[in-house]
Parts: C-alpha cells; sequence; structure tokens
C-alpha cells in the first residue's frame, strides 16, 4: 500500500479507494487485509546470534595473519620437533581466541541494549472495527483502518484525518522540525494539512485517522529502508589496522624469504632455512598488537560508557578522534526541544528573558504578565515533586513556566472567572479568554500572531497609561515582530481589553511581543568552543526553518554570519555546486530532506572530510549510516536512528560528544606509542636469525624467548601505553590529516632505525661479553642447552626487556618530552614493570625453567650493564623527540 494517496482525491473517493466506509472495517476483511498487507511493524534492530557475532571476531586481517603464523608454527614443529614451535602455535591461537573474546563481550553487550529498545510501533490503539471502538495491539493496524488519536498518542500509521478537535502534532523525528503542527480534517480534497505520518505524537486535540499506509510501506518505513541501503564505509582504524598489517606482512615475508634464500647461498639445507625463515616471520608478527589494540579500545569504549555514550563498534572510538567535520541536528540535539521566552519587547523597550530588574521597573510589568498568564489553556498539575509542573501546548507551557516565578499561576486564576473561550484558530491566528471581574466588567485577554493582534488594536499600554495608538508605534511594533520573526524567534503579540456587556476582539489594548526559541542547551556553547580549538568544523542541518536555524547556529558560536542553504536551493544544486558551497565558508542547512542530508555527508566525504553525523530522528538515519561515525540521541532518538548509528549518548547531551573525541584522539595517539613500543622489540628479535645464518655465532635467542617478550613481558607495558591520559595538546592541535598512516616511515624509522638498533646493540653487547668471559671463541660450536648457552641467551632475554622497561617510559608521549610522565601513575605499566622484573629472576635463577627458556644465571657483574639499559633507552629516544621538536619550531620560524 502506498504511504500517501499521490492525488487530491475527494472524502468519499478515498473511502472507496481504499475499499472502506466510515463505519470501519469488519473483522473478517482486516484479517484478510491483515495477511495481505503484513504486521504493522518495523523492527529496526535485527536480532544476532551470539555465535555468528563470535565467528565475526576472526574474520579481520591481523586475526587471519596471527591465525596463518599459527599454522605455520605447526608446521616448523613437525619439521624440527622440540624446538618450541608447538608451544608458538598453541599461544598465537590463544591470542586470537582471548582477543576475539574480548570483543564479543563488547559487542554482546551492544547488542543486548539495541535489543531492549522497543519497537517503534507502539503497542496499544484503539480502532473502528465492525462500527465499534476496540482496543487493539498495534500491529493489527491495516490499510482501511479508522484509528483514533489523542493527546500523547504516538501515530502508529500513516493516514489521512477525517475528524480533528484542535490537532496539534510534534512531527520532528521525521522533518526535523521544532515546533509541533496543526493538522486539520479530510473537507472536500486532499491536502498535506490532513494527512498525518507514522511516528509523529499527538501534542494536543484528538482526532481520527483513515490509515492508509502499515509497517514498511509508511514514510518511517521508506526512510528505514534508505537507511538499510546506505553503503558503509571502514572506520579509519580498520583501514589502518588493515595498511599496518599489510606492511607488515610484506615486511616479515620478505625478511624472511631473503634470507631463505641467503640460508641457500651459504650451503644450508632447505628444511633448516625453511625453520629459520618461519622463525624469523613470526618473530615480525607482532603477536601481543591484537589484544592489545583490543583492551585499549574496549577499555576507551568504557570510559565513555561512564559518560553516557554507549559505543556499538568498539573501531567507532578512535574514528571518532580522526573527525574534521560535525553534522549536527538543531532540534533535540544542540537544543532542549522545549520552547523557552527568549524575549519581551514591553513598553517599546527589549528586555532578555533572564532581566528580572529591568522587567519588574518597566511600567508594562503587570498587564504584560496577567496577559500572558491569564490568556493561557495550560494546566497546572499538581504533582509539584514531579519534573513537569504544566500540561499542554508546548508555547501555553514555556509562557506559563515564565510568568509562574512572578505572578502564581494558579493565584492568578483563583482571582478571576473564566466565562468564555476561543481556542488558538489557523484561519484566525489568535486566541481569546474571556474573564469576569467585578459587575458587569469583562475582561478580555488576547494573544496570537503580531499581524492578526495588531490590526486589532487602537490603544497602547506605554508608560503606565492607556493611551491611542499612534500610526509610528505601530510601524516600530511591525518592525520589531519582523526583526525577531527574521531571526528565527517565533513571536506572539499580547493584548486586552476592559468593557462591560458583550465583548469582542476589537479595539484592544496592545501590552507587548514574546518571542520563543527553542534554547540551546547550556553546556553546548563550551563543547563548540573546545571543538573550535581542536579544528573540527561543525555544520547544523536541520529540517527546522533556516532564521531558527541560523540563530541557534549564531548564538552558540558555531558560525558568525551564514549562508543558509534550504531544501528547495539544494534540490536546484549538482554536486560540484555542493561542494562549492561547503568549500566557501560558512553555511547552515534547513528544511532538509533525509536524501538530502545523505548527499551533504557524501560530499564532505569526496572532500576527504572523517564526517560525523548527530541525530535522533528517523529522518537522520541514513545520514547517520553513511557518515564515518554515526552519533545517536538515546533519550528522544528513535530506534531507527539508533540501529543506523555506531555512538549512542544515552543522556542526549552534544558536549559528551567532545569528550568522546578527546578520548578518541588520545586512543590513536596511545595506539601509536605502543605500535612503536612493540615493534621496536621486533629488531633485537630478528637480528639474531639474521647474524645466526651469516656468521658463525651461536643463535642468540630461541623462538620461546621471543614469545615471551611479545605475549608476558610487553602485554601489559603496551595496554598502560594504551591507557595513558591525552597529552596536554590533544584538544589544541588540528585533526589528523586523512592521509596521515598510523603505522609510517616515521613509526618505522623510530622503531627499527634508532630505538629498535640500540636494543639489539645492548643485547649483543652483553651476549658476546657473557660468551668471551667464558673462554669461548669466535666461530666455536655452542650447542643450545649447554650452560654456557643459557647463560648468554638469558643475559640477550634480559637486556631486551630491560630495554624496552627504558622504552615504555619514553613511549609515553608522542611528541613532549616523557621526563614529567616518569612519576605519573599508570597502573598497567607498573604493573608490567613488576611482572617483567618477576619474570626475569625467575627465568634466570629458578632451575625448572632454564630448559623452557633456554636461561640461566650470568655473571653478577652483567647486571651493571642491564640496569644501564632503561636510562640509555630513554636518554636516547628523549634526544630524538628533542632534535624533533627543534627541527619543527625552526620550520615555523622559517614559514613565519
Amino acid at each position: 500500500m502506498t504511504t500517501k494517496p499521490s492525488v487530491r482525491l475527494s472524502r468519499d473517493q478515498l473511502f472507496q479507494s481504499l475499499e472502506t466506509t466510515d463505519q470501519g472495517l469488519s473483522t473478517v476483511e482486516a484479517g484478510r487485509r491483515l495477511k495481505r498487507y503484513g504486521a504493522n511493524q518495523i523492527r529496526f534492530h535485527r536480532t544476532r546470534s551470539p555465535w555468528v557475532l563470535f565467528a565475526r571476531e576472526f574474520t579481520a586481517l591481523f586475526p587471519l595473519l596471527l591465525l596463518a603464523a599459527s599454522v605455520l608454527a605447526f608446521f616448523a614443529n613437525s619439521l624440527s620437533p622440540g624446538e618450541g614451535y608447538n608451544l608458538i602455535a598453541a599461544a598465537l591461537f590463544v591470542v586470537v581466541v582471548l582477543n576475539a573474546s574480548v570483543s564479543f563481550i563488547q559487542n554482546y553487550r551492544v547488542e543486548k541494549l539495541m535489543v531492549s529498545f522497543l519497537d517503534y510501533i507502539p503497542k496499544e490503539v484503539v480502532l473502528l472495527r465492525d462500527g465499534e471502538q476496540v482496543p487493539l495491539d498495534a500491529n493489527q493496524v491495516v490499510p482501511g483502518d479508522i484509528l483514533f488519536v489523542q493527546e500523547g498518542d504516538k501515530i502508529s500509521a500513516d493516514g489521512v484525518l477525517i475528524t480533528s478537535e484542535n490537532l496539534l502534532l510534534d512531527e520532528s523525528i521525521l522533518s526535523g522540525e521544532s515546533e509541533p503542527v496543526p493538522r486539520t480534517a479530510l473537507e472536500e480534497t486532499l491536502a498535506p494539512e490532513c494527512q498525518v505520518s507514522s511516528g509523529a505524537t499527538v501534542f494536543s486535540g484528538h482526532g481520527s485517522i483513515l490509515v492508509t499506509g502499515t509497517g514498511r510501506a509508511t514514510r518511517i518505513g521508506s526512510i528505514s529502508r534508505m537507511s538499510q541501503d546506505v553503503q558503509e564505509d571502514l572506520t579509519p582504524m580498520q583501514k589502518e589496522l588493515k595498511d599496518f598489517v599489510r606492511k607488515i606482512t610484506w615486511l616479515a615475508l620478505g625478511i624472511g624469504g631473503t634470507f631463505f634464500l641467503i640460508g641457500f647461498a651459504i650451503g644450508n639445507t632447505f628444511w633448516t632455512n625453511l625453520i629459520f625463515a618461519i622463525g624469523i616471520i613470526v618473530a615480525n608478527v607482532p603477536e601481543g598488537l591484537l589484544p592489545t589494540v583490543t583492551l585499549a579500545l574496549t577499555q576507551a569504549s568504557a570510559r565513555m560508557g561512564k559518560h553516557n555514550a554507549v559505543v556499538k563498534q568498539i573501531m567507532s572510538v578512535e574514528t571518532l578522534g580522526s573527525t574534521t567535520v560535525i553534522c549536527t541536528d538543531k532540534t533535540g540535539t544542540l537544543t532542549q526541544n522545549k520552547l523557552h521566552v527568549e524575549k519581551l519587547f514591553v513598553d517599546f523597550t527589549e528586555l532578555d528573558s533572564a532581566d528580572t530588574a529591568g522587567l519588574g521597573r518597566n511600567p508594562g510589568r503587570q498587564p504584560l504578565l496577567e496577559t500572558m498568564g491569564l490568556c493561557n489553556d495550560v494546566i497546572v498539575l499538581n504533582n509539584h515533586g514531579g519534573e513537569e509542573r504544566y500540561k499542554g501546548d508546548p508555547t501555553e507551557v514555556a509562557i506559563a513556566e515564565f510568568v509562574d516565578p512572578y505572578i502564581e499561576l494558579e493565584g492568578l486564576r483563583s482571582t478571576f472567572e473564566l466565562l468564555d473561550e476561543q481556542a488558538f484558530d489557523p484561519d484566525t491566528k489568535y486566541m481569546w479568554n474571556l474573564y469576569h471581574t467585578t459587575g458587569d466588567t469583562r475582561y478580555l485577554t488576547v494573544k496570537g500572531a503580531p499581524e492578526a493582534v495588531l490590526t486589532r488594536c487602537s490603544q497602547v499600554h506605554r508608560g503606565g497609561e492607556v493611551r491611542p495608538l499612534g500610526d509610528d508605534e505601530r510601524r516600530q511594533l511591525s518592525e520589531r515582530a519582523n526583526h525577531y520573526a527574521a531571526e528565527g524567534l517565533r513571536v506572539l503579540s499580547l493584548a486586552y481589553r476592559v468593557v462591560e456587556g458583550d465583548a469582542v476582539a476589537e479595539e484592544l489594548v496592545f501590552v507587548g511581543h514574546v518571542a520563543l526559541v527553542d534554547p540551546p542547551r547550556p553546556e553546548v556553547p563550551a563543547a563548540v568552543a573546545a571543538c573550535r580549538s581542536a579544528g573540527i568544523r561543525i555544520i547544523v542541518i536541520s529540517g527546522d526553518k533556516g532564521e531558527t536555524v541560523s540563530y541557534i547556529a549564531r548564538k552558540l558560536g558555531i558560525v558568525t554570519a551564514p549562508k543558509v542553504i534550504d531544501g528547495e536551493r539544494l534540490a536546484a544544486m549538482d554536486m560540484e555546486e555542493l561542494l562549492e558551497e561547503l568549500k566557501g565558508g560558512e553555511v547552515v542547512f534547513a528544511r532538509i530532506a533525509p536524501k538530502q542530508k545523505l548527499d551533504i555527508v557524501n560530499a564532505l566525504k569526496d572532500m576527504g572530510e572523517v564526517v560525523a553525523v548527530t541525530g535522533d530522528g528517523v529522518n537522520d538515519a541514513p545520514a547517520l549510516k553513511r557518515a564515518d561515525i554515526g552519533v545517536s540521541m538515546g533519550l528522544r532518538g528513535t530506534d531507527v536512528a539508533k540501529e543506523a548509528s555506531d555512538i549512542i549518548l544515552l543522556d542526549d547531551n552534544f558536549a559528551t560528544i567532545v569528550s568522546a573525541i578527546e578520548t578518541g584522539r588520545s586512543v590513536y595517539d596511545n595506539i601509536k606509542k605502543f605500535i612503536t613500543y612493540i615493534l621496536t622489540s621486533n629488531v633485537p628479535e630478528i637480528l639474531p636469525f639474521i647474524a645466526y645464518v651469516l656468521f658463525p655465532i651461536p643463535l642468540p635467542i630461541t623462538v620461546i624467548q621471543i614469545l615471551s617478550i611479545d605475549l608476558i613481558t610487553d602485554i601489559l607495558p603496551a595496554i598502560g601505553l594504551g591507557n595513558e591520559a591525552p597529552e596536554a595538546d590533544t584538544m589544541k592541535r588540528p585533526p589528523r590529516p586523512r592521509t596521515e598512516r598510523m603505522v609510517n616511515v616515521k613509526t618505522f624509522a623510530r622503531s627499527y632505525g634508532v630505538i629498535g638498533p640500540m636494543e639489539a646493540v645492548i643485547s649483543f653487547g652483553v651476549f658476546f661479553l657473557v660468551l668471551f668471559a667464558s673462554g669461548w671463541t669466535w666461530g666455536a660450536e655452542l650447542p643450545l642447552g649447554t650452560a654456557l648457552h643459557q647463560q648468554a641467551s638469558g643475559a640477550f632475554l634480559v637486556a631486551i626487556i630491560f630495554s624496552q622497561i627504558g622504552n615504555v617510559m619514553a613511549c609515553r608521549t608522542n611528541r613532549q618530552s616523557a621526563i614529567p610522565y616518569l612519576l605519573r601513575f599508570n597502573r598497567w605499566i607498573t604493573a608490567g614493570l613488576f611482572v617483567e622484573i618477576l619474570f626475569v629472576l625467575a627465568i634466570t635463577y629458578v632451575p625448572a625453567l632454564h630448559q623452557l627458556f633456554n636461561s640461566g644465571p650470568f655473571p653478577a657483574w652483567i647486571w651493571s650493564l642491564i640496569l644501564l639499559a632503561p636510562i640509555v633507552i630513554f636518554c636516547t629516544e628523549e634526544l630524538r623527540k628533542w632534535l624533533t621538536r627543534q627541527v619543527v619550531r625552526s620550520a615555523i620560524h622559517a614559514s613565519a
């Protein structure tokens, strides 16, 4: 069934086209249609099997690389049993499984959260069946049904109003329009004003709807289908890890293959060369990287969770940190989605709503507040302890909330007797309430659109007295109202009249203008300022009118003098014109359709931006899914928005995004730190194999020792680096360029060109000192497992581990000096240091471990050299960072 009738049908034609009557469907016919059209249900989140979720954790490139390394190690063990390759293979497999388990637990928690969100269709509705009103489950609604709605109901299907009593709808989740919209019943021919959509909420009034579309044939269903058709890209982190795995794989294969061929050249057998090639490949693969990355992202997700941000996909944490543009909705995201009195114009004086002293001195104070309080149909609730004190139209509630602190509303109403009233009429554009005062005196209070009220005013309350309204004054009042409207404020004018006998809304006394707005969230300005300092651009994309969007964006400091592009103008643009507007300067988008929001996101991505999109409505879902990072609102957000997003803000707080960005940036920096840290030990792990092939020396390190570094001593310090606090300049520098690689030439130069070789020199130094001190001569054969080889090899391993202590302390910063961080407590690094020291002492002095780790006690004087290793490594890296900073400063001065 189509969502909306496409032609201007008459009432009778509409009923005829749906094959129904004003008595509704029969139960039998409704059953037939239910089979034909299906249940009125939209399940935006499809429950996924835990087994499927777990299996997906093994499909990424890095776990596949580790599994391949595990297979190679098993193969090497079959060729050369007793070398420990079987332990390596088992350990690699366990690492992959443990990592998958940690990631699965995080994702399964999110899965349960998503399942806990209710389906968007309401549970129970009232339908006209067999001529009688009956309550039924909402999924039973079919096209042709007559559906009854009242204040507070969420509309469960698309349709046409056939009766309407002052019906006011909130359609913000569909259109982004912040103000409720009136809807009227079908009279002669079908018009937009009488059509309603599933998902809208009844603010006030009641009515009946002839259902034209249900389930996925509704407007909300079509948007959900659009979001499901949107192609998602890999996150920047996924791209980075893919790039890193590719580089490290080719590096490992290249080095392994090269020395496989070199082995042939020097006369080694095929199987000997193959075993060493496998050893070099395994040594190059940073086995600890996968669990370290996963734990760093998971813990960052947990920290964000404490700040009410649910991360659905842990890779999204870093993506938010690399964001360059935030496309945000206005209603409910930047603003409170609740009208508020912003300005007053009384006695020809403009007052800010917070200026209580100014209002107290104003001569027009009393008639203004009385008119605001009396010309108001809001219901005062008695639950003073509850969050809501008033119930009614949002505009009425906002005015009541403003008046109450000055004149207690219930007290004011108790002094007057309500005689008659006229609700707001869309045709006349005003409302009035008539009260009895004394005798035959009547007090008429009027509120409405400025043009409607001003034309009915002949007098004005000015200077504390009532006097005739002059033409200049009338023009001034009209210009002021137009000015507020141009600013994006909703303007209402107030007037009154004291008469005897019958009263009509003519010859009124003008009192003042009231300008209302959906106010910004109080925490947003600071968040916007933080985004500015971090070099992040914010673009407001809203379904609201242009003046309102521009006003809010300017008030929040997002823009100063923006160009407003509305949906109609955007529809006339091609992609090149849109790109020019986005590159040209400050723009805000208003009256934007879901497809257009998607076009804007695509244009920004074509510009090379990393795009975050925030939103809460169904209209936001396609853009949320297409963005690099989609951020939905948890309190007010629809299920379809939550399903399409990567992160859910449970408190709907825009400021949470900024703290999440800082977390994401620090995660990226920290991952770079521990990649540098992990890669560094590859050099002293690889060079021994190369040296063993090229020179007549004993093998300095075994594959089991390599594994002990990668999976025992390096893991906790690496996790500690992944949990370092953000550096001082994290939110004071621009986002990293999209072309910047996490693992680049500088990373390899730092690990493989500076610190790694230094660790290798220290380790080879103590290795040969132990050998030569015990009488070994160059070229003499020294089999594995002999006491001297265990001492020298153990000293080599201990030297690497102690060098890594200096390395982890140096890696706590990427650019700044790490000296101030030496005394900064990091529980993971501290725990890692204890594990390293205990491990070193255990393999050196516990005989039961000597055979497994090919280690043993070496001369005590060697310890003096080993204990210097952390200091040498730390000072070397500090010198490198200092020289780098000097080069950067020189470049900045030269460019200036």
